[in-house]
């Protein structure tokens, strides 16, 4: 998803020299997650209050971070929880434990589509790094089996977590930027600042109205083209937008394309009519776990799913180029002049 920051500007710069002259942001941007955050809020802000945005998200994957260098997994309260599996409980903090009972119990109710340690498949396949294959159906059989979240024991009154079988893993990665751009707004709004653009590498939060007047615009990638083409735009008002695509990150193997959205009961990429889903909601952290809950079976079951939901939209982009919205989402959405 890109945020069409830039591209409203110029709109009002054609219109109103003297409006687009008198339009003052403050835009932060810092690397978070393996990805790049950008805070764009209305006028000056006290940056004592960005800073404790920043600080609060840089621990917060300090504590959930399952990748990189051993010196930054050895304070993750997550791989604690993996480095532990088939032996006792480890107990970790209410916020990490929140977000782990959140991430199991999803894991329970959309088996199909969503399992928060489905990570020993991710890694065989190592889609998008330098060692990518396509491993052998026996070792994605017995990683499978590592995979069930009714192994997973969960203790409310101790905060502890255990993974029951040696070698499961728990990733938190498919909610936990949601959770976190979520979490950013929380701390503005609790300083009095209700209006802004928060954009975790495409976790985009809309708080309040822009300062251009009106909603916020964030544009849908186009699956089908360079980076930063979009197919439209959506209209955000205290509302989070979260996009899933099979097109960023592939493997291609003896003239087939491989991409890495893994279906949880197979362990082989979803094989479907879409190309991308784009969820809407009021949490980042639900559009963040409904963006890959929609994906499996398609169109016509991922249609389904969201229109059955409280308070979720979507626009869905097919393999043929098709753009579909669900009902909620018409309204919000704008399909762009020059299709790319």
């Amino acid at each position: 998803m890109h945020v069409l920051r830039l591209r409203r500007r110029e709109e009002l710069r054609e219109r109103s020299l003297s409006i687009a002259a008198e339009t003052e942001r403050t835009i932060t941007t810092f690397p978070l997650m393996g990805t790049r955050a950008t805070l764009c809020l209305p006028g000056e802000v006290d940056p004592r209050i960005t800073a404790s945005v920043c600080r609060a998200l840089r621990d917060l994957e300090r504590r959930l971070t399952v990748n990189g260098p051993p010196q930054a997994r050895a304070t993750s309260q997550v791989e604690a929880v993996n480095a532990a599996s088939g032996g006792a409980p480890v107990t970790v903090d209410a916020e990490v434990y929140a977000l782990i009972r959140t991430a199991i119990q999803a894991s329970r109710a959309h088996r199909d589509s969503f399992n928060a340690l489905i990570g020993p498949v991710v890694k065989a396949w190592a889609i998008g790094f330098d060692d990518a294959r396509v491993p052998a159906e026996d070792e994605i059989a017995a990683l499978l089996a590592l995979t069930d979240p009714d192994d997973v024991e969960l203790d409310d009154e101790r905060l502890s977590v255990r993974l029951a079988q040696r070698g499961m893993r728990l990733d938190l990665g498919a909610i936990a930027k949601g959770y976190a751009a979520d979490r950013a707004a929380d701390i503005y709004r609790s300083h009095g600042i209700d209006h802004g653009l928060i954009d975790l590498g495409g976790n985009v939060v809309a708080m309040g109205h822009s300062d251009l007047g009106g909603a916020w615009r964030a544009g849908i990638q186009s699956p089908f083209g360079q980076r930063g083409a979009v197919i439209g735009t959506l209209a955000l008002q205290d509302a989070s937008a979260v996009t899933s695509g099979v097109y960023e990150r592939v493997l291609e193997v003896g003239g087939r394309r491989y991409h890495h959205m893994l279906d949880p009961l197979t362990g082989h990429p979803f094989d479907t009519d879409l190309a991308s889903v784009t969820i809407v909601a009021r949490s980042s952290m639900a559009a963040d776990l409904w963006a890959t809950v929609a994906q499996a079976g398609g169109l016509a079951t991922g249609h389904a799913r969201v229109s059955a939901a409280a308070g979720i939209e979507a626009v869905f982009v097919t393999v043929d180029r098709r753009v579909i919205a669900t009902a909620g989402a018409k309204g919000l959405f704008s399909v762009a002049a020059v299709a790319p």
